[in-house]
């Protein structure tokens, strides 16, 4: 027979297990609110990137470095090796040196991007994906040698292509260290943000294009 202690243990293991998960999704939803406000606030911000991405179903890994800037409302610059984005808010241009090429369309068209750059700008330039998203604590932890937030946002539908999405937040700077987003396909993507300058002044050249001579231009407007 199961004595009066025992159960009264099993009912307060039941009710912690019960009240834990609340509390950290109400931990979870604060800290993002916070960095929401974090970045409703922000005028400009600068970072060194690394992209490492993992193709699951290849099992093969890849990693590009470059930088970005961004300056709210909507304006950013990606810069790799590789590839040059960049829109001032109504022209974006699309360039890749090895396809001697540079695509040129309507912020519009940029705004439906689904690529994973978009996916990061998204989180600076509005603050965070609170509409579609529902956020929960994970743990603290050190990432660059920051002390971070480790929160996890969870996709309020099942199909949505980004399922995960872990963000690595900086309790003293309010900004997003490290962001890993996680596809239905198992596929994971991170960036590695350092060298972080907020509200810092960015030349306008930064947030324009000048084409190379002997270079394609593909005009989608």
């Amino acid at each position: 027979m199961i004595s009066k202690l025992s159960t009264y243990c099993l009912i307060c293991l039941f009710c912690l297990s019960a009240v834990a998960p609340a509390l950290a999704d109400e931990r979870g939803a604060d800290i993002v609110d916070r960095l929401q406000n974090k970045f409703e606030n922000l005028k400009t911000l600068s970072a060194r990137f690394v992209r490492k991405h993992y193709w699951q179903i290849m099992d093969q890994k890849s990693e590009i470095d470059g930088h970005l800037y961004v300056q709210r409302p909507k304006r950013f610059r990606f810069e790799t090796k590789g590839q040059i984005v960049v829109t001032d808010g109504e022209t974006a241009w699309n360039y890749a040196p090895a396809n001697e090429q540079v695509l040129i369309s309507d912020y519009n068209t940029v705004e439906k991007d689904k690529s994973y750059e978009k996916l990061l700008f998204d989180l600076i330039l509005l603050g965070g994906y609170a509409e579609s998203y529902s956020p929960t604590y994970v743990s603290d932890a050190k990432t660059d040698g920051k002390n971070c937030y480790i929160v996890e946002l969870t996709a309020l539908l099942e199909d949505t292509y980004i399922h995960r999405i872990r963000l690595w937040i900086d309790k003293r700077m309010w900004v997003v260290r490290q962001v890993k987003y996680y596809s239905l396909h198992d596929d994971i993507t991170t960036f590695e943000l350092s060298n972080l300058e907020i509200d810092k002044e960015i030349s306008e050249d930064k947030f324009s294009f000048q084409i190379p001579n002997n270079v394609e231009e593909i005009d989608l407007r």
